[in-house]
């Protein structure tokens, strides 16, 4: 007998399971994740090898995950504790809908059971959806306007579709867990997810990591902005709901370490704002009004400068209010200054930092760090101090850092 044919001839052999999505500001769980098991002699077996089977009809896996859907609606249903469900759809099994939404069936489950669809979120998956993305999200915004919050799955693996995220406009991203275990080897993978979090704040969605298998991820995912996590690391999906306070003890724990951590980077920071500021003050004191407003500033004055700032300053030039650069680049190399001209008159207000950067300076009186950036040029983690020497005029300090 084939496994399909196991499988859909056995119906009551196929049960779902939840594995819990935790919440970061309550450190409760938050939600279950609806994954297919099937019973069998040996034990329970995962149905994922099932749905990715492209041997087995598209009828076929429709009709099996519409059984999981319905049995675990039933379980949600008949449950007294206070969660909610992650399902996840095929964006194609959804696009099939699009002329006869009155039909969908998770739609009639939630009426079946009475359920209210705040407690449901529906996962669409990024990929494999070649059709019209608009129509897509016409039918996805029935599911919104009944209720359900909208997630989009595997956020970040094959092709980015930012244009799908964009009709879509999910609720919460669920970023792709390879992602995460890569952020331990590389860097630069961190640095992929860290614009994920960047574009779920602007748009308003959060963050749910997804595949945490050790202590390290989850401080990865925290240190991201993560809202949510999911993964082995806190429990492996199983066939009954769990206590809510489960993993309260041990994220706590994590939360603690990863304040600390950054609270302490916070400080430092703080430290090297001041010390630069100290260092341009005292430099500028020997300069009367004149002199800075001269084209002398762009020589003494620097020179001042670069003999007293710290070994990790790389870069130090002047820019005017609306990013134009007045100096010439000195720049620290093989332990000496060097003296660069060639970047006289570019223009720097393409850099995100810059221009909030300049009127924070004014306003505060003192110079300001930019957020970390990795420099084209170097391939170093960098990040801009800028000071206002007067109104119109700014010195920059280029500072590397991890």
């Amino acid at each position: 007998m084939r496994l399909v044919d196991s499988i859909v001839g056995n119906i009551e052999r196929v049960i779902p399971h939840f594995q819990p999505i935790i919440a970061v500001d309550t450190q409760q769980i938050y939600s279950y994740e609806v994954l297919g098991r099937f019973k069998t002699d040996k034990g329970i077996q995962s149905l994922g090898p099932f749905f990715h089977n492209p041997k087995i009809s598209i009828e076929e896996h429709i009709f099996i995950d519409r059984q999981i859907r319905r049995k675990a609606f039933g379980k949600l249903a008949s449950e007294t504790v206070d969660t909610r469900l992650f399902i996840n759809l095929n964006p194609n099994w959804i696009y099939n809908f699009r002329n006869r939404r009155s039909d969908i069936p998770t739609i009639q489950f939630l009426r079946e059971y009475n359920i209210d669809p705040s407690r449901i979120t529906v996962e669409i998956t990024e990929d494999n959806f070649m059709d019209n993305i608009e129509e897509l999200a016409d039918i996805v915004q029935v599911y919104r306007e009944v209720g359900c919050q909208i997630a989009i799955d595997d956020v970040g693996s094959g092709f980015i579709n930012f244009d799908r995220i964009a009709y879509i406009k999910p609720n919460i991203l669920k970023l792709d867990l390879e992602l995460v275990r890569k952020c331990t080897k590389e860097s630069f993978f961190k640095e992929i997810l860290t614009s994920f979090s960047i574009m779920a704040e602007k748009i308003g969605a959060f963050v749910l990591f997804e595949g945490i298998e050790t202590e390290e991820q989850v401080q990865i995912a925290l240190s991201l902005g993560a809202r949510y996590l999911q993964g082995y690391y806190f429990s492996r999906p199983q066939g009954e709901f769990q206590n809510p306070f489960s993993f309260s003890s041990s994220l706590n724990n994590h939360i603690s370490k990863y304040v600390d951590y950054s609270l302490w980077l916070q400080h430092s920071d703080q430290t090297t704002s001041e010390a630069i500021n100290k260092t341009i003050k005292d430099c500028l004191a020997g300069f009367d009004d004149m002199i800075i407003k001269s084209k002398i500033l762009s020589v003494d004055f620097l020179k001042s400068v670069t003999q007293k700032v710290p070994q990790n300053v790389k870069r130090v030039y002047i820019c005017d209010e609306r990013g134009d650069q007045r100096s010439p680049n000195y720049c620290f190399d093989n332990d000496k200054w060097d003296i660069d001209e060639s970047f006289i008159g570019r223009n720097w207000t393409w850099r995100p930092y810059f221009l909030d950067n300049v009127v924070k300076s004014l306003y505060q009186e003192k110079g300001n760090l930019s957020t970390y950036y990795t420099d084209a040029h170097t391939g170093e983690k960098m990040r801009t101090f800028i000071y206002p020497i007067n109104g119109k005029l700014f010195i920059c300090l280029d500072v590397t850092g991890s």
